[in-house]
């Protein structure tokens, strides 16, 4: 069943996918692979898919990003007294009713755990110590990166590297006071004076990782 707790739909909807979570697709967009979730919902007689995709190459969706609304046939040769309200077309009721607070809690999780793995092999393994400007820029890029992603980016770092909230966020607020993170959560950018140096970090695990050994 699913995890998360979902709000109730209303009237006239009904969730018409898997019991565990999302639809799950892949596909190529140019060369790179990316992965669509989906939500399918009969409203009002009309089927919606409401979706989000995961790695697409012009970056990361907050929300979700697909919807599609069509007419179901099916749906209105057996319903009844619903299926005649369908034959009004897409109404401004139907858009009202279209469930989006309930596809982006479905999704979220999914999305997220989606998007957190690719990255997770990019930005670590973290610094042993936190001491050098080398190692805050380290630890504020990472948190930004994960912000773009994850509702909880401290939680996810803490759970990486087996280390404490409190000790992440000590680390980014000394990242703040040496000037090299500015801002919090979604809004958290590193300052421009140390983007050469991010950089640079990133470039280098990369590099590291693209070799057989690993190192």
């Amino acid at each position: 069943m699913i995890a998360v707790e979902l709000p109730d739909l209303p009237p006239n909807v009904e969730y018409r996918g898997p019991k565990d979570g999302p639809v799950v697709e892949e596909y190529m967009v140019g060369e790179h692979k990316v992965t669509a979730l989906s939500a399918p919902y009969l409203v009002h007689g009309f089927d919606v898919s409401i979706g989000w995709e995961v790695g697409h190459p012009m970056g990361h969706f907050r929300d979700p990003n697909k919807l599609s609304i069509e007419f179901d046939e099916f749906e209105h040769g057996t319903s009844g007294i619903q299926s005649q309200d369908s034959l009004e077309g897409i109404t401004t009721s139907l858009l009202r009713s279209i469930p989006m607070a309930h596809a982006r809690a479905l999704l979220r999780e999914h999305h997220e755990q989606l998007s957190v793995a690719d990255l997770r092999r990019d930005i670590t393994p973290f610094p042993s110590r936190v001491e050098t400007d080398r190692d805050y820029t380290h630890v504020a890029a990472a948190y930004v990166a994960l912000g773009e992603v994850s509702v909880e980016p401290i939680k996810r770092l803490a759970e990486w590297s087996g280390e404490s909230i409190d000790t992440w966020s000590a680390r980014l607020r000394r990242a703040r006071a040496k000037g090299i993170l500015e801002g919090k959560g979604r809004q958290a950018r590193i300052a421009p004076g140390y983007l050469d140096a991010r950089d640079a970090i990133w470039a280098t695990m990369r590099a590291r990782k693209d070799k057989p050994d690993g190192r």
